[in-house]
């Protein structure tokens, strides 16, 4: 039999509105009473029917998350972000994976979109034109988060053109003059045209004459990370390596062995986005750490407070982690 809100609120002696607004987290009440109908309800067997809810309410608190199939790493911590704050405000997510077929994507979408959703949250993920439209005519609050898309897109990432700016200091503090950039060679995406103009720019700003070679990998994967030093050959024309993801990172730590190079005797390497992954790596990698949980719980929030216009751009800070995979120069 089926357990309702009427069941719970006569157990503990209130009424079913009453129930409704606790276990929905709406208006204030008493911690013990909240604790004591939660309690009620989970010891009677009871489950929301979301669907019945939202439609009462006029409004879905169900957000979709599209996760890209490859490179999710750092999800796990926008996720974690994402999670905290949509449970404290009664959200709930329905996580989906975007792969890289574009028939697959469509559809995928068109899944999302066949639910009662209040907006569509996507990490690190590319649309194409038809996606765009298609989202844009559906009315739902459309976010792309770690990422910066085009056409309107509100989006909440790290400021990318300032992180290769930090990034150039850090290296040419440490004496460092050839710099090479790995992984963000992509024509399209938004991020990886930022980071190019960021690092050119930085490179000008040091008196650094920019190399067009010294930017390769069209892609973000360790096998690209793992080519780079064949790629290159040895010696390699530069002393230091910007990385646009952890995994690239790795792939190169070890093309560097299987080539008999050291790091970072012989190359030193700094990592963008500073995921766990940078911890299980010997040497440690140095990193540009990206705040990946406080983005997912900006986006929550920003969500609520209906700050997401077309044009918002919300920046979180980098932080630059000191590891041992960067060797200072002294004669440079």
């Amino acid at each position: 039999m089926t357990v309702t809100l009427k069941d719970i609120a006569k157990k503990a002696n209130l009424s079913p509105a009453s129930v409704s607004r606790i276990l929905n987290n709406r208006g204030r009440f008493n911690d013990d009473t909240a604790k004591q109908v939660r309690t009620i309800a989970q010891s009677l067997g009871y489950f929301k029917n979301q669907s019945a809810a939202d439609l009462s309410q006029k409004q879905s608190r169900v957000i979709g998350v599209l996760i890209p199939t490859a490179h999710t790493n750092f999800a796990d911590e926008i996720i974690k972000g994402m999670q905290n704050k949509a449970y404290e405000n009664g959200y709930e997510l329905l996580i989906t994976f975007f792969g890289n077929d574009h028939q697959q994507q469509m559809q995928t979408v068109k899944a999302l979109l066949s639910r009662q959703l209040l907006a569509i949250f996507m990490l690190a993920v590319d649309i194409t034109l038809p996606i765009h439209q298609l989202i844009k005519t559906s009315n739902i609050q459309v976010l792309s988060i770690s990422n910066q898309l085009n056409d309107g897109v509100p989006s909440i990432s790290s400021d990318n053109y300032d992180m290769m700016s930090q990034i150039v200091n850090y290296l040419y503090d440490h004496g460092h003059r050839q710099m090479a950039l790995i992984g963000s060679s992509m024509i399209e995406p938004v991020v990886a045209t930022v980071r190019r103009q960021g690092f050119i720019d930085a490179l000008a700003k040091h008196n650094i004459k920019y190399n067009p070679d010294f930017i390769w990998g069209n892609n973000i994967s360790y096998e690209l990370g793992l080519q780079t030093i064949p790629h290159y050959g040895t010696p390699l024309p530069f002393t230091a390596v910007i990385s646009s993801a952890d995994i690239i990172s790795i792939g190169i730590l070890n093309g560097a062995k299987d080539a008999g190079l050291q790091v970072p005797n012989d190359l030193s390497i700094i990592s963008i986005d500073g995921t766990e992954l940078t911890q299980l790596t010997r040497p440690i990698l140095t990193n540009a750490k990206q705040n990946f949980q406080l983005m997912g719980e900006l986006a929550i929030t920003a969500l609520i407070n209906n700050q997401l216009s077309t044009n918002t751009a919300i920046y979180t800070d980098i932080e630059i982690i000191a590891g041992q995979t960067i060797r200072t120069l002294k004669d440079s």
